[in-house]
């Protein structure tokens, strides 16, 4: 394919760094200093103005499969967009920060109809959501539902003494219902066999139905109410504000909100009608003890600096949170804060990237999840009509992937080695980053 992208900051450099090479990649940007670190990778790259038609055509974009918008600032984004649509690019991907833009009637929708824009991709909203979801399940480290709520993921952290430290996976005896999908120890992950040997200290990526899943956290994680809890976010940006509105409504949640900005202080209160909202610094020590931040089950950090959310995160921990979680700008900065105690890190650009990477490469695939920054994936593939029923241990299936979990019917069925795979089937598969292209291609071939 012919890829333009238009910016070269974080998401702009990631995209081009993990599309350049199966794709002819063209990347403008209009800082000359910037453009120079594309240097080291097999693109193109033109230094000028996304928003110039000129420019554009010089580009290519009159003749591109697709035009990615990717800068810092929306209007540049959805301009650039709205001129590649209007000179002849085939597709285009609209990346949008402001809150203004999207979440008012009409969202996305407005944007494509007003402007030609084929997609719109929100990172912020994604991370706000990922954030709710893993304070919603408490004790654990991410989650997500699939097929309507009848499977559901759940990631925690191994602790040594748990009964899932003791053998082998084969001996565990997790069914019914119940997959190990996947296991990231260090900063490696991967797809585990039977006998594979957890740790404490792993963090396990589990999939199945949600009686497997209630039976396995009854197993092995503590009691907790997710509707009685008290969570503090610091920061309330965009993303922040997101996550508030959302908790605001659940009932039982007793939620604080501290904002440095008193004006944007006033308009967060206004807009929450359960929540108490502080105004004052959150990496404040003296305010993080008056206030007795120390007791919320969780504390999510949310301001638009890495040093910041690292050191709000950190007291937090001191004071006694249960539960720290927090957003990274540097891809790099992830790994480091886990590393001194942050529970959950997250990346507003991790999954976005990923998201739009599968959409151009995913072929017959449908992407559900990304897990751990991208590492690893969930995606959907439907077995094509004429494939033999073939059991599931006989399947070629790329090594690093697992089928989680069978849709046939209405039914959603956690297999086993015995089980028969047919066509027409939606499986569920797992997968690390480096094998999804293999997934995507394991039913085009007859079956053995």
């Amino acid at each position: 394919m012919r890829i333009v992208i238009i910016g070269g900051g974080g998401i702009g450099y990631a995209l081009a760094e993990a599309l350049a090479a199966p794709h002819d990649v063209f990347v403008v940007e209009a800082n000359p200093e910037r453009a120079e670190r594309f240097a080291q990778l097999d693109v193109e790259c033109l230094a000028g103005s996304g928003t110039d038609p000129e420019v554009l055509r010089r580009a290519e974009a009159d003749c591109a499969d697709l035009l990615i918008a990717a800068t810092g600032l929306d209007e540049v984004n959805i301009v650039a967009c709205s001129i590649a649509s209007r000179i002849g690019s085939r597709d285009t991907i609209c990346f949008v920060g402001k809150r203004d833009l999207l979440d008012t009637a009409g969202g996305a929708d407005s944007l494509r109809e007003r402007f030609g824009i084929g997609h719109v991709v929100w990172p912020e909203a994604q991370l706000a959501d990922a954030i709710e979801r893993i304070i919603m399940a408490p004790s654990a480290l991410d989650a997500a539902a699939f097929a309507d709520g009848r499977i559901e993921l759940l990631e925690f952290r191994l602790d040594p003494h748990s009964p899932l430290a003791q053998g082998p996976i084969a001996a565990l005896d997790l069914r019914p219902g119940v997959v190990v999908a996947a296991v990231r120890r260090g900063d490696s992950i991967s797809i585990p066999r039977g006998s594979f040997q957890l740790s404490g200290g792993d963090r396990v990526i589990v999939m199945g139905t949600r009686e497997g899943i209630a039976r396995l956290r009854r197993r092995i994680l503590p009691a907790a109410d997710a509707s009685r809890q008290v969570v503090t976010i610091v920061g309330g940006g965009d993303v922040g504000l997101r996550l508030a509105r959302h908790l605001d409504r659940v009932r039982g949640i007793r939620l604080r909100v501290i904002e440095r900005d008193r004006d944007r202080g006033e308009l967060i209160a206004a807009e929450l009608r359960n929540a108490l909202v502080l105004h004052g610094d959150g990496t404040d020590l003296a305010l993080l003890e008056a206030e007795e931040i120390g007791r919320s089950d969780v504390m999510v950090s949310v301001i638009d600096n890495d040093q910041s959310n690292l050191f709000a995160c950190l007291l937090g921990r001191q004071l006694g949170v249960g539960k720290t979680i927090t957003r990274v700008g540097r891809q790099a900065n992830l790994r480091v804060f886990e590393r001194v105690g942050i529970d959950v890190a997250l990346s507003a650009r991790g999954a976005a990237v990923a998201s739009v990477v599968h959409r151009i490469d995913g072929g017959r695939s449908s992407l559900l999840a990304v897990l751990e920054e991208g590492q690893a994936k969930v995606v959907e593939l439907t077995v094509p009509s004429g494939y033999p029923p073939t059991a599931l241990r006989d399947l070629q299936m790329p090594q690093e992937s697992i089928v989680s979990t069978v849709l046939r019917a209405g039914d959603a069925i956690v297999p086993g080695g015995q089980d028969e795979i047919r066509a027409g089937d939606r499986l569920l598969i797992c997968c690390t980053d480096a094998a999804a292209a293999n997934v995507r291609d394991a039913f085009s071939v007859a079956a053995p």
